[in-house]
């Protein structure tokens, strides 16, 4: 049983590092975008804010990436209001209905490595209380 236990919790352990190794890679930093219009474009197209910075792109927490001004990005803003305004007054048919199904953003994640490994855990716990019961 002991080495069960041994294996089993290494193993968990080798499957958590691999999944973090797995998120490390997907990471942003300022210096990989090209300019200001494109960090700013991730940054909105993510919906990331002061609060919601996965990449960490906004290290002083005033809800800008990479040292973007303020003015700098309600333009970039407001020029991005006026495009998706302008796609709205299109006749084609086109719906809001259309928004619904489309891509997640780059933040989401696949968790069933931490489900699996929490369930895993859980089955241990208790077959350890059951092999205590039946042994006492």
């Amino acid at each position: 049983m002991k080495k069960f236990m041994v294996s089993f919790l290494s193993f968990a352990f080798l499957l958590v590092g691999y999944s973090n190794a797995a998120f490390a890679e997907a990471d942003r930093d300022c210096g990989e975008f090209s300019s200001n219009e494109e960090v700013m474009s991730f940054w909105h197209s993510n919906g990331y804010s002061a609060t919601n910075d996965p990449h960490d792109l906004d290290r002083d927490n005033d809800g800008l990436p990479c040292e973007v001004s303020q003015s700098e990005y309600d333009n970039f803003v407001a020029t991005q209001t006026s495009s998706n305004d302008d796609n709205s007054n299109d006749t084609s048919g086109s719906t809001d209905a259309a928004a619904e199904g489309e891509a997640l953003p780059e933040t989401a994640s696949n968790s069933i490595t931490m489900v699996g490994l929490g369930a895993g855990l859980a089955l241990l716990g208790y077959l350890l209380v059951f092999r205590k019961k039946h042994t006492s």
